[in-house]
């Protein structure tokens, strides 16, 4: 079998090429990056002509999901195998997940379930990390310095725009909706939010958006479910933060800092190869809260924290 992966600027490249490398699969790559994952002409040309030039590819391989490459996939007669660490996927378009050459793996059982009942092609297949990949990176003096900590917590907060939406709305949707938001914070065995959102209450909400924008805004009920589980992952993260720093030393890692929690040593932007090894190899604790849209499934950051030896703790979810 010949294999044509597709490489952006993503998480677990190095790793699945040396995967490749090691079942000795024949492959080749082909790296772009995308600015709308929705609409690239120009892509569609170029990737196009690729699999013609090379028609003897039997598969093509990404992390996560491309409506492109599906459709190019498909026009072509080529296997597309989609091997996905977001959960929920944040494509809108969905047609080209139903072409017979497309498949999707998904970490997340629930969303796999989600998934086949419309009909679409998906497996659960948990993700990977590669131990050896990261073990090259030697500890230097500079870096225990650096990264030395009690505790770390690599991963944004997730500011949402949950104030913005419920702007517009009456007094009983905002209370509506934080009973959601509530509900499924103490709640960690079940993913209420589908549930908890009835069509009803989602068509009040859209007719109050109507009222305020004379038609022109409306939310869908994949955006607002969403919108509901970053803000619960955003006020559980915050106020786990902020109870440990009352007690530990601990380092947060992400492109924004949060001024609230006064007592985190903000660190800034850590790079996913370089940096992001030797934090959690010199951490006593590294911290995992995971976004609660996934349903059931172990993230990413998780195998990349125990496949750089470092020592895990994670939410029950």
């Amino acid at each position: 079998m010949k294999l044509l992966f597709f490489r952006w600027h993503s998480y677990m490249n190095e790793g699945i090429e040396q995967a490749l490398k090691r079942l000795k699969i024949e492959y080749d790559t082909y790296a772009y990056q995308f600015t709308d994952w929705e609409r690239d002409d120009a892509f569609l040309d170029l990737f196009s002509q690729a699999l013609a030039a090379e028609n003897h590819y039997e598969l093509v391989l990404s992390v996560n999901y491309s409506p492109l490459i599906a459709q190019v996939c498909h026009d072509r007669n080529v296997r597309y195998a989609a091997w996905i660490y977001d959960s929920p996927i944040h494509i809108r378009r969905e047609d080209e997940m139903y072409y017979d050459t497309t498949m999707l793996f998904c970490f997340d059982r629930g969303q796999v379930i989600r998934f086949q009942k419309k009909g679409i092609r998906a497996y659960h297949m948990p993700l990977a990390a590669d131990a050896k990949q990261f073990s090259k990176y030697k500890i230097a003096a500079k870096d225990r310095q650096q990264f030395r900590a009690q505790v770390s917590f690599l991963g944004q907060l997730y500011y949402t725009d949950y104030a913005y939406y419920c702007g517009p709305l009456g007094e009983y949707e905002r209370g509506f909706l934080e009973g959601v938001i509530n509900a499924q914070q103490k709640i960690y065995g079940a993913y209420l939010i589908p549930d908890l959102v009835a069509d009803d209450m989602l068509k009040r909400i859209n007719e109050q958006y109507a009222a305020a924008s004379d038609g022109q805004a409306s939310i869908t009920r994949r955006q607002l479910e969403y919108l509901l589980a970053c803000e619960v992952t955003s006020r559980e993260r915050y106020l786990i933060l902020g109870l440990l720093s009352n007690h530990f030393q601990v380092k947060h890692y992400a492109p924004k800092a949060d001024e609230r929690l006064k007592n985190v040593q903000y660190m800034g932007y850590a790079n996913y190869d370089i940096d992001m090894p030797k934090i959690f190899r010199l951490s006593d604790i590294n911290l995992n809260i995971t976004l609660r849209s996934i349903e059931s499934g172990i993230p990413l950051r998780c195998l990349d924290i125990m496949a750089c030896g470092g020592f895990l703790i994670s939410n029950y979810q």
